[in-house]
């Protein structure tokens, strides 16, 4: 069982905590079958006397059938309470460990890996391993126990009633034998790997809904969401349509011991004479006999959420196995802050095209460069080569004369500011988004990178101010808003080195003029910006970029 293996791993200082719940569940499984022949005896008595009550007998029987279902009860309730200490520890870690594995991931894996890809993987997984911790680990004993005392206490009555019990069970287990293939495991991958493809484009569907309304398309024009919907419907169709016959027989024959154990009945009747022994019996298979449909029902579905844990555990470890970039040994100070790109050759990683080759330019200190090229011609991949998204295969990206790869990453984060065509804000205050790449500035500060960004009307006519959360009561900022207040926060981080990728990208003709404006004002630093549009690059000394060459014209001013 290598799903329980890895959840020992995470369940840290309570890892005794999981054995002794099961303990706990496999007691219960003995003590909540008591009361069924707790009332069995009394149903004895009463026929075997021909009605007449022997009050003190009965009392007794039914006493102990009430105290060994209370038993029952409250020795389900405190391994319950167990294992949900255990599965929130399991929880707690598993998230934890995700998260400190992607705050180490290159910046890169963000462009590679939707959010929404994200959240599903970490956010769900480990919601599916806390319930399956909590609540199936420890249904998963008792429903292994149960059948196996059931089945003792029928062929110890009457073995032979015992044995009409058991033709359906035996048909049962053999049909769900069947469907527990271990080879059928492969449609499960495919089927949550479907699951995960139509989670993921569902959510970059849902934020291209505005461009859906605006052209009044539907989603079929989005054809990777259209096509992963059609693809998991397909795969659940045939799911489906495989698994109709044997589970229809199998739910049918799990819940056919009546049929059964009534002609089993008549014979021995027939044969003993004894009614009273036989219809006794026969009761307490009656009342039992539902048990084993019960808990055979669960292992199957136990087998199923085994399967998904483990597979919600890989595709976690799977997802941030991804080596962090190497840091140096001994990190080198940058000796100035001119950026330079020399020889540079790129390729993102999993694929065999180079993007950048032979790349070489130079961004003196204190200067502003523009990137000028037609889409895909690599301008983003430069810009964001210079903070270390990646490293570059070949060559070597420089500032102040040292390889990136050989500066600390804290101090490379402190000489580079960026902003990105979608910029990014928390669902918190503006203070708390403009202040976050430096916590400590002062008042002061902060207004001066307000009004350098142009957005002090934007913080003016909020109700609180400073103080509105993001999309709290129906705050929200259009794009535009959004980069200058992503703006304010790279100005108040007052790095020597910006890099600005289409920063007027969802800008508004107003909002594109502030942001010139603000650009203009925040001379003085090494500048980076990709720009589309030319006239994004008033003020700025073009590079044009090529896909192959993007020094070929870097003469063009």
């Amino acid at each position: 069982m290598n799903t329980l293996g890895n959840l020992k791993r995470y369940m840290g200082g309570r890892r005794l905590l999981l054995p002794l719940s099961l303990v706990l569940s496999g007691i219960n499984s003995v003590v909540s079958l008591l009361p069924f022949v707790f009332i069995w005896l009394i149903v004895r008595v009463l026929l075997v006397t021909g009605g007449t009550i022997e009050g003190t007998s009965v009392g007794v029987y039914a006493w102990w059938a009430f105290g060994t279902a209370v038993a029952g009860v409250v020795l389900y309730f405190f391994s319950l309470m167990l294992s949900h200490l255990a599965a929130f520890r399991v929880e707690i870690n598993l998230r934890r460990e995700a998260m400190q594995r992607l705050v180490a991931m290159p910046l890169g894996f963000f462009d590679r890996n939707t959010s929404g890809e994200v959240r599903k993987i970490v956010d769900e997984g480990a919601s599916e391993i806390h319930t399956f911790t909590a609540h199936l680990l420890p249904d998963l004993v008792g429903s292994i126990l149960s059948p196996v005392i059931v089945m003792g206490l029928i062929l110890f009555f009457d073995w032979r009633l015992g044995i009409a019990c058991l033709i359906p069970l035996l048909l049962a287990f053999a049909t769900m034998a069947y469907m527990m293939d271990p080879k059928r495991n492969k449609f499960q991958r495919m089927y949550l790997d479907a699951l995960e493809k139509m989670s993921t484009e569902a959510v970059e569907y849902v934020r291209g809904v505005p461009v859906v309304k605006v052209f009044q398309q539907t989603v079929f024009s989005f054809k990777r969401f259209y096509d992963s919907i059609v693809t998991y419907s397909e795969l659940v169709t045939q799911y489906t349509l495989e698994w109709q016959k044997p589970m229809s027989f199998y739910t049918t024959v799990i819940h056919a011991s009546a049929f059964f154990l009534v002609p089993a009945a008549i014979l021995l009747f027939g044969r003993s004479g004894d009614w009273t022994e036989v219809l006794a019996n026969m009761f307490l298979y009656v009342l039992i006999a539902p048990v084993f449909a019960v808990n055979i029902m669960k292992i199957m579905y136990l087998q199923q959420d085994l399967f998904l844990a483990g597979e919600s555990i890989d595709r976690i470890e799977r997802l941030t196995m991804q080596p962090p970039l190497p840091q140096p040994e001994v990190p080198e100070t940058m000796k100035g802050k001119q950026v330079d790109f020399r020889q540079v050759r790129f390729r993102y990683p999993g694929t065999s095209a180079d993007v950048l080759r032979d790349l070489s330019f130079s961004i003196p200190e204190g200067k502003t460069y523009a990137l000028v090229g037609p889409s895909g011609g690599g301008k983003t991949t430069i810009a964001r080569l210079i903070p270390r998204f990646w490293d570059v295969t070949e060559g070597a990206v420089r500032i102040g004369g040292t390889d990136v790869r050989n500066i600390a990453k804290e101090e490379l984060m402190r000489n580079v500011s960026f902003v990105f065509q979608h910029s990014g804000l928390f669902k918190t205050t503006l203070l708390e988004n403009i202040t976050y790449g430096n916590p400590h500035a002062t008042q002061e500060a902060i207004e001066r990178a307000i009004d350098l960004s142009q957005s002090r009307e934007i913080i003016d006519r909020l109700p609180a101010g400073l103080h509105t959360r993001i999309g709290s009561e129906g705050t929200f900022l259009s794009g535009g808003e959004q980069q200058r207040i992503a703006l304010a926060r790279a100005i108040l981080k007052d790095a020597p080195v910006v890099v600005l990728d289409e920063a007027t990208a969802f800008a508004d003709p107003e909002n594109e003029r502030l942001i010139q404006k603000a650009l203009r004002a925040d001379e003085g630093k090494d500048r980076a910006d990709d720009c589309s549009p030319l006239d994004e690059c008033a003020g700025c000394r073009p590079h044009t970029g090529d896909r192959r060459r993007a020094d070929r014209a870097a003469g063009h001013t």
